[in-house]
């Protein structure tokens, strides 16, 4: 065989290999990238389930009467200062059954 020929052969050769080593490096290269994906997923996966419950916390009914009472110094209406007020119909009448609103009158007011 010519040597032209040989030279076209192994460069061929060689850039079929060259492909194949980029192609295996590029798919271990992918690997390393979804493993790093996948424990970012988990870690803010967690991270959203601790600022749920902490969300959660943070809306208990009993823990903001007792920050509007410790900070905003709010206490509980007294009998007389709870008004009913009931509810009425577009056309003005009261409604039959329907329940009264509650409105608080606050001393000072």
């Amino acid at each position: 065989m010519k040597p032209a020929l040989w030279t076209l052969l192994l460069a061929a050769l060689g850039g079929v290999l060259l492909f194949y080593v980029w192609g295996r490096v590029d798919v271990v290269r992918v690997g390393y990238e979804l493993d790093a994906l996948s424990r970012r997923k988990a870690a803010l996966e967690q991270e959203h389930d601790r600022l749920r419950i902490r969300l959660s916390q943070l809306m208990a009914p009993d823990r903001i009467a007792a920050e509007a009472n410790a900070k905003l110094k709010m206490t509980r209406p007294g009998p007389q200062q709870v008004v009913l007020v009931p509810m009425r119909a577009r056309d003005n009448r009261p409604r039959a059954g329907a329940p009264a609103l509650r409105f608080t009158h606050l001393a000072g007011d």
